[in-house]
């Protein structure tokens, strides 16, 4: 199971909570496999800023340019479309599964929790995502433990 996965999924570089590639003791890098490599890759995508890759113009989100805007019923509206534009971006997420949904926006910054469903993968997953008003984001995930 684990190696159709890996072929399903892919393997990556294992990037750190710093977004550093993670290196093992003896010095090698580490390499992230099956769904630990998608979950990696949806929070680079949210992390990224839209445009910012000057080979792929259509990766990343605008998500971070939202959190210095008004808490408005449109603004939760559009932060939401956006966050759910970009899990739905990766080809790996089930078309039409992403649902995002604010849990607090004030001056201290934004958190919401964004839901999907990957292929092959029976239950749904969770992300909370952060963002300060000092524009760091923390992206955990809720039920991956992998």
């Amino acid at each position: 199971m684990t190696a159709m996965l890996e072929e399903l999924y892919g393997q990556d570089i294992l990037l750190t909570d710093e977004m550093q590639a993670a290196v093992a003791a003896n010095g090698e890098v580490v390499v992230s496999t099956g769904l630990q490599t998608v979950l990696q890759d949806i929070k680079l995508r949210l992390f990224t800023p839209l445009g910012g890759l000057f080979y792929d113009q259509e990766f990343g989100s605008k998500v971070i340019e939202f959190v210095k805007d008004e808490n408005t019923y449109m603004n939760r509206m559009a932060l939401c479309v956006e966050v759910e534009r970009t899990v739905g971006m990766d080809p790996r997420v089930v078309p039409g599964t992403v649902d995002c949904g604010i849990q607090s926006w004030d001056v201290e910054g934004v958190v919401l929790e964004v839901q999907f469903n990957l292929i092959d993968e029976q239950h749904p997953f969770n992300l909370i995502i952060t963002i300060t008003s000092e524009m760091e984001m923390v992206i955990q995930d809720v039920d991956y433990t992998g």
